[in-house]
């Protein structure tokens, strides 16, 4: 379902839930999907029915995109600014946060942002473009995945272990089957992979 919050700046932000908190709140961890600049919260639609077997799934639009196109494309300092309001007003139990690319990179900043607040993170191609990205994912304090496509235009094989090297509670995979929208192109990969890291 559809739902709204304000933010800081007392703009009301759309976003998808797909679960009543009241109900489920306490049978099934939370993850919130961050996606890619340029995309939407439709990119996760190959993997939110399985994912929500499991979890509530959470997927916020940042603005200039998805639900919220209306606004205007803002930096990564405002997206980040923009989902810190949502958690602060909503989420009160440890979640993951899971992002794609652009999405990746404001998970890393929230989780070092709200360290109590995040069990766990999973990247998928994120690229690392973002020099204050690149320092803070050396801080991150809880356990993350890395996932590349092997197919990836946009990820090479060198970074991946160079991503893993930076971290030392980064578990990193390559996976066959797709490439950037890993995610879109292998979903039932993708979950295989949550699944294996959500046992460790």
């Amino acid at each position: 379902m559809n739902y709204s919050y304000n933010n800081s700046e007392s703009l009301s932000l759309n976003y998808i839930q797909n679960y009543d908190p009241v109900k489920n709140e306490q049978d099934y961890i939370s993850i919130l999907l961050l996606h890619e600049f340029g995309d939407s919260s439709k990119s996760w639609e190959k993997i939110t029915k399985e994912l929500s077997e499991k979890f509530n799934v959470i997927q916020i639009d940042f603005r200039g995109h998805g639900l919220n196109s209306s606004f205007e494309k803002v930096d990564i300092n405002t997206c980040v600014s923009d989902v810190l309001d949502y958690l602060d007003q909503t989420v009160y139990n440890p979640f993951y946060i899971m992002g794609h690319g652009f999405g990746g990179e404001c998970g890393i900043l929230i989780a070092n942002q709200r360290p109590n607040l995040i069990k766990k993170l999973i990247l998928i191609e994120t690229d690392f473009s973002n020099p204050e990205v690149w320092k803070e994912w050396g801080e991150i304090q809880i356990p993350s995945l890395y996932i590349r496509g092997r197919q990836s235009d946009v990820i090479s094989h060198t970074l991946a272990i160079t991503i893993r090297e930076k971290q030392s509670k980064c578990f990193v995979t390559e996976l066959e089957g797709g490439g950037h929208q890993f995610h879109e192109d292998s979903p039932h990969s993708l979950i295989s992979a949550l699944n294996w890291f959500d046992k460790q």
